[in-house]
């Protein structure tokens, strides 16, 4: 018995000086924080991907089961297939020292039948990289499978059927070389490993073994079934015999725990535009505001919450919502109507008038008008000095228009001036656009000068008429002067042309 007791605490010495050893070379990662994007929308099937923290020099693998088994993928990010219901994936991460293999003892028969293998207590944390059955009792298919026991298997003719399987691959045809895999594998665990070449177990007998430089007893393990058809089940062992030589290889170093993280459907955000309007005149701003996510993105590249664009045309603005926490994002438009000026137009009915006329204003263009100086609704007017007039013309839809009129006012003096001689001088009309006729009734002959505001004489005639016509249709707009002169009498009168 005290023989029996040494060894043991040999073995336990080892298996933790083994640990010290490793935790020596390594620092065990931190658990990783796991988060999933692309996973939106209110219902399944959806897809997501999956990220998890950790320096570069992690080797990170992720897996569908709590227990581990082979991973589904390998790296910092995962991209999950279609997932039809909310699904649980695990991340483990190593912090590789080394590669090792698990050291086989030589071959040294072959059985045919049922499945043997071989079972071992991990000494050390690693992840196997790699499988293979040997070649020397068959070059056929392979039969691999991996499992984990919570306890030792029992022996035989006790079976068991508590087990976890991790890897599991049945007449397989890749070949005579290792099957890649990525299977973490903890301090401590029960490792139960069967394999087979088209049904012949390469024999060898059982041995202490090593994995680097911490040793491994490997125990004859098996089951009555032939693995090639059928999954591992009623699992024994023996104490003692040949083992089916099975080839692990593996890297070294430390594992952190499987972290669990369970992809859900996220909603979207409902993204909503507020505070805006449907419509602008042409040169307003218009402010829009979203709300309804974290961050925001604008048709207009703006990344604010909040815009003012002054468009230029009919247009639709869109906003992009996004939560920070899922990456989820909604879409909500704005669609703005540019309404146009009115062409504000304004004329007078006579351009030119004297001191105490009148003139009437028309407006064209909008629905409505605003004067300044002011107007009545009737649109006469009557300034006493030629007086600018701003009007303002407001559309339908409430856009305005700007424009100006000028109303020139003239003295007009000497118009119904009479000569020394009492006859009688009339002049109309005035203003005139063409015709301008001149009554002055004394028989006597007559000069009539038109000249223009420099002194320019434009028009002459001499007449003895007392009915006299004067045509001014093709000068130029504006202030003429008409001098009569008549039996030694001289009158001045001043005419507006438009």
């Amino acid at each position: 018995m005290k023989k029996n007791y040494t060894l043991f605490l040999v073995v336990i010495a080892t298996f933790f000086g083994s640990q010290n050893l490793l935790k020596a070379q390594c620092t065990l990662p931190p658990t990783p924080t796991i988060s999933a994007s692309g996973n939106c929308g209110s219902s399944f099937p959806l897809t997501a991907t999956l990220a998890a923290t950790g320096p570069a020099t992690l080797q990170t693998g992720w897996y569908t089961n709590a227990f581990g088994g082979n991973a589904i993928g390998t790296g910092s990010t995962y991209a999950t297939p279609s997932l039809t219901a909310a699904t649980v994936f695990y991340a483990a991460q190593l912090a590789a020292t080394s590669s090792a293999s698990l050291t086989m003892p030589p071959h040294a028969s072959s059985f045919t039948g049922n499945t043997r293998g071989y079972y071992f207590t991990a000494p050390v944390s690693f992840v196997i990289t790699g499988v293979r059955v040997p070649t020397d009792a068959g070059t056929g298919t392979s039969n691999i499978a991996i499992m984990k026991f919570p306890v030792a298997p029992p022996i035989f003719s006790a079976v068991t059927n508590t087990f976890d399987i991790l890897y599991l691959t049945q007449n397989n045809t890749s070949g005579t070389g290792t099957i890649a895999v990525n299977i973490p594998v903890y301090a401590g665990d029960i490792i139960g490993v069967l394999g087979d070449r088209a049904n012949i177990n390469s024999y060898g007998n059982g041995a202490v073994e090593t994995i680097g430089t911490n040793t491994v007893s490997l125990f004859r393990m098996g089951m009555q079934f032939p693995l090639s058809t059928t999954a591992p089940q009623q699992i024994w062992s023996q104490a003692s015999g040949s083992i089916s030589r099975v080839e692990l290889y593996t890297s070294l170093g430390c594992l952190n725990s499987l972290t669990a993280y369970t992809v859900n459907a996220n909603p979207n955000p409902t993204v909503s535009i507020v505070g805006g309007t449907t419509a602008v005149c042409a040169g307003s701003t218009v402010n829009l505001s979203v709300s309804g996510a974290d961050t925001y993105s604008w048709s207009t590249s703006s990344t604010s919450s909040s815009i003012a664009p002054t468009p230029t045309a009919n247009t639709t603005y869109t906003a992009i919502g996004t939560l920070t926490a899922s990456g989820c994002s909604g879409m909500a438009t704005q669609a703005v109507t540019v309404n146009p000026l009115p062409t504000v137009n304004a004329v007078s009915n006579s351009s030119i008038i004297c001191v105490g006329q009148s003139a009437t204003v028309t407006a064209s263009g909008a629905s409505t008008y605003s004067y300044s100086p002011s107007i009545p609704l009737s649109g006469v007017i009557s300034p006493s000095t030629t007086t600018t007039y701003t009007v303002i013309g407001t559309s339908s839809v409430g856009c305005s228009g700007m424009t100006t009129l000028t109303q020139s006012v003239s003295l007009c003096t000497g118009i119904n001036g009479t000569t020394n001689n009492s006859n009688l001088i009339l002049l109309y009309p005035n203003p005139s656009t063409g015709i301008v006729n001149i009554e002055f009734i004394n028989g006597l002959t007559k000069t009539i000068q038109v000249a223009d505001v420099t002194g320019r004489i434009v028009r002459e005639t001499v007449t003895s008429d007392d009915n006299i016509k004067i045509d001014i249709s093709t000068l130029a707009n504006g202030i003429y002067y008409f001098k009569i002169q008549s039996n030694k009498t001289t009158e001045c009168l001043k005419v507006a042309k438009h």
